[in-house]
């Protein structure tokens, strides 16, 4: 039997991978997609780096919530036989300074003492204040007043 030469040039080979204009297409919408979304995540990403620079610069603008005055207060002014405790802060904007109302144990004592002190701003993020209460100094070996303050954080610190 003889083979006919017809049916071996019928027989298929297997052709190179072939590109419709459909499938181009959709690579180039993919690559275009692919792009695309990483320069949003650069745009996204730089965007929030300003964001977080313009909330620490603001954050030295403003005031300090009253915990966080109270805990700075707190451990600035607890010395020695003084153990202290703020009862209550307020914020004058009008004054741009804190009245921080606190009270003290005299551990030589054990007597308790209560009284409030007025800190004002030096308008570059930093309270200052002076105890001038007698009760609360003479421990301390101090005369007229102990300085007092609390601060904002930098805008610089991250």
């Amino acid at each position: 039997m003889m083979s006919d030469d017809g049916e071996s040039s019928r027989k298929t080979q297997p052709r190179g991978f072939r590109w419709s204009i459909g499938t181009a297409l959709l690579w180039v919408a993919i690559a275009g997609l692919v792009a695309n979304s990483i320069m949003m995540h650069r745009r996204t990403t730089l965007l929030q780096q300003k964001i977080d620079h313009q909330q620490r610069e603001m954050s030295a603008l403003r005031p300090l919530p009253p915990e966080e005055v109270a805990s700075q207060f707190e451990r600035s002014t607890t010395l020695g036989p003084i153990t202290t405790s703020v009862k209550d802060v307020r914020y004058s904007p009008e004054k741009d300074a804190y009245r921080i109302e606190f009270g003290w144990t005299d551990a030589t004592t054990g007597k308790q003492w209560f009284t409030d002190v007025e800190l004002k701003s030096d308008g570059y993020g930093t309270y200052y204040g002076q105890i001038r209460n007698h009760p609360f100094i003479e421990p301390l070996g101090r005369e007229e007043f102990y300085a007092v303050s609390v601060r904002t954080p930098s805008p610089l610190a991250e």
